[in-house]
């Protein structure tokens, strides 16, 4: 996410957004991926699945690797 976040910086994570509206594209959350949290951009939306990038295109995992992640994966909204 480096440019909008930098490696190792901290950030604050809310599930209160979501209590009362679902994930949006461009929302910034932080998800459980193979056994690690991960922060991304949400990209594309489909059927309760996100497809999440990184803001630094170049070298970023992402859903191109990992594919959709679930919204049950997602922990919340960075702040």
């Amino acid at each position: 996410m480096e440019n909008t976040l930098l490696d190792g910086a901290s950030v604050l994570v809310s599930k209160i957004p979501y209590l009362f509206s679902k994930p949006k594209i461009n929302d910034i959350v932080a998800f459980r991926e193979g056994g690690k949290v991960l922060i991304k951009r949400i990209f594309k939306i489909d059927k309760g699945s996100y497809f999440m990038r990184g803001d630094n295109k170049k070298d970023s995992l992402d859903s191109i690797e990992f594919g959709w992640v679930a919204e049950k994966e997602i922990v919340g909204k960075v702040i």
